[in-house]
């Protein structure tokens, strides 16, 4: 029996087994089966089927007690692995199986490979130091961080060999230039006049930023200098100023020749009907003077309409509607009907100048001048005596209250909570002489 192969002595077993089964559960079929030779046929043919299924093992990765079993028993040793190598595919297999699975009946994954050591990086030439690094702690007094250096064109040093201080010229020329810039062409009649961000008025704060640009570095880029301030001056109506230094830039040789000379040619004609002053002697003349002269100013709007020197045009005819009214609200007791006078200049201010950023201020002053007059008539007719008329009375406050109203309904603008308090100041005073006039 030693020198039978595997096989052969795997297949006997069974077939023992199988009989002595048979003899245990059915013992008197059995006797008269073993003296059958279809039951030895029965048998074999039975072991035949047991060893087709044993030689058909399961798959590697299943893990199963006989697999656990085999392993804590006799582990394979290398001679049998080199045999099954050169023998069977199939005992090849359940080696590789037996070699994966580690004493807790695990499969255990492939060994890791074994680690290369990382090259060597060659060794720093003793004639290449390395560049300092700057300094983590802060900078002591009339010391430098040291780490503006690192940085081309942003080094402390004006004077360095790359030119540092014509950069720092031009870089203190653009932050008075930049922000000004943004807002010149910026409509001042439609909308408010531009702020800077320090909240001051443009116009104003470029021009001290250029006489202090000027102390720093004087005589540096004459031309672009004297083409702000022209554009600065013209926003504030300094028009004579304005031309003096378009002219200036106008007789160079600056690639902003041109646009001076354009400059040159609209002020010209701003400056002289500028300086022309009305002159009457009677009250009707002056108003007279004054629509003459807006309407000067309306001419020159349509003509340069769609550029700055449209809104400053129109400004200049605001400017002249507006003094208009005051002339008659200061007049109006000399004036036949002086009332209905400032009334009806107020009126046409409104119509004219619908777009203007003065807008809800003409409102509100109409509306205080509506309530001068209802304080005037309370003043002149007690409110508790018989010549108070309720009606007049009422018309003047409600006018007073709709120019409130509708300026306080806006968002966004300033008159809104100053008109808020007139109307609630107005209620206030109607509902106390209508108490006094009952």
């Amino acid at each position: 029996m030693g020198g039978q192969p595997t096989s052969e002595r795997m297949e006997r077993l069974r077939q023992v087994i199988l009989h002595r089964a048979m003899l245990r559960r059915y013992p008197d079929t059995t006797r008269e089966l073993s003296v059958s030779p279809i039951f030895w046929l029965c048998v074999v043919g039975a072991g035949l089927l047991i060893a087709g299924c044993q030689a058909r093992r399961p798959p590697p990765f299943i893990n199963d007690e006989p697999a656990r079993v085999a392993v804590q028993s006799a582990p394979p040793s290398t001679p049998q692995k080199k045999a099954a190598e050169v023998g069977d595919p199939e005992a090849e297999l359940a080696w590789d199986f037996l070699a994966r699975v580690d004493e807790m009946g695990l499969i255990s994954p492939h060994p890791p490979a074994a680690e290369s050591a990382p090259p060597e990086l060659p060794p720093a030439q003793p004639d290449e130091p390395l560049p300092p690094l700057p300094a983590l702690g802060p900078a002591q007094e009339g010391e430098s961080s040291g780490w503006l250096t690192w940085v081309p064109g942003l080094s402390a040093d004006e004077s360095g060999p790359n030119g540092s201080a014509q950069y720092r010229t031009e870089q203190d020329l653009l932050k008075v230039v930049a922000e000004f810039q943004r807002v010149a062409t910026k409509d001042t009649y439609r909308f408010p006049l531009p702020k800077d961000v320090t909240g001051a008025n443009v116009h104003k704060a470029t021009l001290t930023r250029i006489n202090d640009y000027e102390t720093k570095h004087p005589g540096a880029y004459p031309a672009i200098i004297a083409f702000t301030r022209g554009r600065a001056y013209e926003g504030l109506h300094a028009y004579e100023r304005a031309l003096a230094e378009y002219q200036r830039v106008a007789q160079g040789k600056s690639r902003l020749k041109q646009k001076a000379g354009q400059a040159v040619e609209a002020l010209t004609a701003f400056q002289s009907l500028a300086q022309q002053v009305p002159t009457a002697t009677t009250a009707v003349e002056y108003v007279q003077a004054l629509d003459e002269q807006a309407q000067r100013w309306r001419d020159l709007a349509q003509q340069y309409d769609n550029t700055s020197y449209g809104s400053l045009a129109q400004e200049e005819e605001e400017r002249l509607e507006r003094a208009k009214v005051a002339f008659f609200i200061l007049n109006r007791y000399r004036i036949e009907d002086g009332n209905e006078s400032v009334l009806l200049a107020y009126q046409q201010l409104l119509d004219k100048h619908r777009e203007s950023k003065n807008r809800y201020r003409y409102r509100l002053e109409l509306g205080d001048f509506y309530v001068t007059l209802a304080h005037e008539y309370t003043a002149q007719n007690d409110p508790e005596s018989l010549r108070f008329d309720a009606d007049i009375f009422e018309t003047l406050g409600r006018a007073a209250l709709q120019h409130y109203a509708a300026v306080a309904q806006q968002d966004g603008i300033m008159e809104k909570l100053e008109a808020k308090g007139k109307l609630e100041a107005l209620e206030a005073y109607m509902a106390k002489v209508g108490r006094l006039g009952r």
